[in-house]
């Protein structure tokens, strides 16, 4: 009894959450984000990743990142962007010019000549770059402030877009003041219902107050599309069919079955004979007693037997979920160093696999590319506290083998 109240419960579960899932809108546009902040998360950056979020799409964080750090996850977020339909970036720190070029340096700068800004910073065009390898292109969202950088002569804090220039997205620039109108902005956006343009979106950012842009996307990108509604064809509705019919002949009329207006059967009716009443009376005795009655054919003690051992499966099955469940909360005997070295050894296909779960978890946001960072580690440690696993961040074998399947 309790192997199948079991498997009823689990039936219902998944089935309750299928239907959740049914009834989330989901964005057919792919989004990959890149939040670069100077300091610690601040609440317009941390605004504008749940806005990305609310988009579903992959956004990538880096606080404070120096000049090295910064090209590698340039590198990495340029690699997702050529796979998706649009990439979007948000700067919040200081963007620097000098001459008619301009940098950011999020991990700060300490400037002594001019050409440290070569050296020690990141072309702001690099990031314009970058978001227009996507599909249907992108835009850099740019928060500027000083963040506590000492100029030099010859090196000014940029506070307005750059002109347009070829092979870039358009970069928006919000000033100091406007930086919480712009998250604004876009968190109401995105809660709006419908399909959103990424040209009228960055146009309507582009009117608040201390918000300007370099220029307007050219192309019909998009940043939100919900699919259409599936439209289910109406049941065929039965007509007679004529061809088959037996004409209405003395021989049919003769035999068919007839009816009185008492509604019993008549002469020429088919009834039970006494055998077949005496059977019938007998299984419904059996099924009383909880016997099997001695009358019932091959036929149907094949398919009791059949139907007995399908939900005995179902119920071993069920059994063998619940016991991986409580595997997964187990410690492993092997030490945090082997179980990270464990973990180094998998492929970025299987790094990607386990990404990708831990997204259709909801506990992963960030860029499913096979490489574990600090998301990936914070994505590790919510879903081993979900199982009532301790957290450490490094998953061990039996949860590597439930997160790989």
């Amino acid at each position: 009894m309790l192997k199948y109240f079991i498997v009823i419960s689990l039936t219902l579960s998944t089935v309750f959450s299928a239907n959740a899932q049914e009834m989330r809108p989901f964005n057919e546009v792919s989004i990959v984000g890149l939040i670069i902040t100077s300091g610690e998360e601040t609440p317009v950056s941390a605004s504008v990743t749940q806005t990305l979020e609310s988009l579903d799409a992959q956004v990538l964080t880096a606080n404070a990142p120096n000049a090295s750090q910064m090209r590698s996850i340039l590198k990495r977020f340029a690699g997702a962007a050529i796979d998706v339909d649009v990439a979007l970036v948000f700067y919040d720190g200081a963007v620097l010019k000098i001459g008619d070029r301009e940098f950011v340096a999020p991990g700060g700068i300490t400037l002594r000549r001019r050409s440290d800004l070569l050296t020690k910073a990141i072309p702001l065009s690099a990031l314009a770059r970058a978001t227009a390898l996507a599909g249907n292109g992108g835009a850099v969202l740019v928060h500027s402030s000083e963040s506590g950088v000492a100029l030099i002569d010859g090196i000014t804090l940029v506070e307005t877009a750059p002109g347009p220039r070829t092979g870039t997205s358009p970069i928006l620039f919000a000033n100091a003041t406007a930086a919480e109108g712009l998250a604004a902005g876009l968190n109401s956006m995105a809660s709006t219902d419908g399909d959103i343009s990424l040209r009228d979106a960055l146009g309507g950012l582009s009117e608040l107050g201390g918000v300007s842009i370099s220029q307007l996307p050219s192309g019909a990108a998009m940043l939100r599309v919900y699919p259409a509604p599936e439209v289910v064809a109406p049941p065929m509705e039965a007509t007679a069919d004529t061809t088959d019919a037996p004409a209405d002949t003395a021989e049919n009329t003769e035999t068919s079955e007839t009816t009185d207006e008492t509604g019993l059967p008549q002469v020429g009716d088919t009834t039970l004979d006494a055998d077949s009443a005496a059977e019938v009376a007998a299984t419904v005795e059996a099924l009383e007693n909880g016997t099997q009655p001695e009358t019932m054919t091959d036929e149907t003690m094949a398919d009791t037997t059949d139907s007995t051992e399908a939900i005995t499966e179902m119920a071993d099955e069920a059994v063998e979920t619940q016991s991986t469940e409580v595997d997964v909360a187990a410690d492993s005997e092997l030490s945090i160093e082997v179980l990270r070295a464990m973990q180094g050894a998998l492929t970025r296909g299987q790094k990607r696999t386990i990404q990708q779960e831990l997204r259709n978890m909801r506990y992963y946001r960030g860029l499913i590319d096979g490489i574990f960072g600090p998301q990936t580690a914070q994505a590790i440690s919510a879903y081993q506290d979900s199982v009532g696993a301790t957290v450490t961040g490094v998953l061990t074998p039996i949860q590597l083998e439930a997160l790989s399947q």
